[in-house]
């Protein structure tokens, strides 16, 4: 996907830009990434006043995990805010270290691919779960916590008032 700054700047109008970005780079290397489906992007180049070119929009995309809890399939819908703001770099911008909130482009025409491959990145969450109140598995004997409740005392006891368990007895 491909912003053309100075096209953009020069129009004054906002400018959709739609398309599909391949997720296998931002996945790689996680075990718990059953499938994933391309993100959507759906962004909007708006031009300012001073040069500049806001991009925003959502990316969508749907995964299939490893619930980090029990092991089960957990489908996660992903919706990632993306908004950026770029700016050509001028010749006496040539020192200027980037703006935090701003991307200096050193070309008319900016690939988009990396940046938001990047929002993708963080966006996939690092402990998916199959549903909010997922019980996970029993630490004791392994038993799905979601299906069955197994009966294991798993009342974790400070060591120091260990003695005073059977007091009361």
């Amino acid at each position: 996907m491909r912003l053309h700054l100075g096209r953009t700047i020069q129009n004054g109008e906002p400018v959709r830009l739609n398309g599909s970005v391949p997720i296998e780079r931002a996945i790689e290397g996680r075990s718990d990434v059953i499938s994933a489906s391309p993100v959507l992007a759906e962004l909007t180049a708006t031009p300012s006043l001073d040069g500049t070119v806001g991009v925003s929009g959502t990316l969508t995309a749907h995964l299939d995990m490893v619930c980090s809890r029990c092991l089960e399939n957990a489908h996660i819908e992903l919706e990632i805010p993306f908004e950026e703001r770029f700016k050509l770099r001028e010749e006496d911008e040539a020192d200027l270290e980037d703006d935090e909130d701003m991307i200096l482009a050193d070309d008319d025409v900016i690939e988009l691919t990396s940046y938001l491959e990047e929002y993708v990145t963080l966006g996939v969450p690092s402990a998916p779960l199959c549903k909010e109140d997922c019980k996970g598995l029993c630490p004791t004997c392994g038993t799905n916590r979601n299906e069955t409740d197994c009966g294991c005392d798993n009342t974790v006891i400070d060591p120091r008032l260990a003695g005073l368990k059977d007091f009361f007895k």
